[in-house]
């Protein structure tokens, strides 16, 4: 059993460590040793929300240049040094032009 509060602790840690949030289009490997998205196409600071005891929402947007032309089928959640926490991978949402704007959310949550 975890307690609340040690959810909580956890959720924070998770929430101040992990600060990047990658897109790409690549999105066939659910090797658990995986390091990288498969084929990642641009990052952004993740802006996070707390949403409820054990839980944090991760917020990227992407715009322009980076997303032109572009099919995104996977996303992920990087520390500083490049640590992946966790990455999805979902049916492609595309291709953009050069003046879209997404907004991609990835929750976590400590159970």
């Amino acid at each position: 059993m975890m307690t609340e509060a040690g959810k909580a602790k956890i959720r924070d840690l998770i929430s101040t460590e992990f600060t990047t949030m990658k897109i790409g289009n690549g999105g066939d490997s659910t090797n658990p040793m995986a390091l990288d998205l498969d084929i990642p196409l641009t990052s952004t600071t993740a802006v996070r929300v707390t949403s409820g005891q054990s839980a944090v929402d991760f917020k990227g947007t992407f715009t322009g240049g980076a997303i032109s032309g572009q099919t995104i089928k996977e996303m992920g959640i990087f520390n500083a040094s490049g640590v992946m926490l966790g990455r999805v991978n979902f049916s492609s949402v595309g291709p953009f032009t050069s003046t879209d704007t997404i907004e991609v959310i990835f929750t976590v949550e400590v159970e």
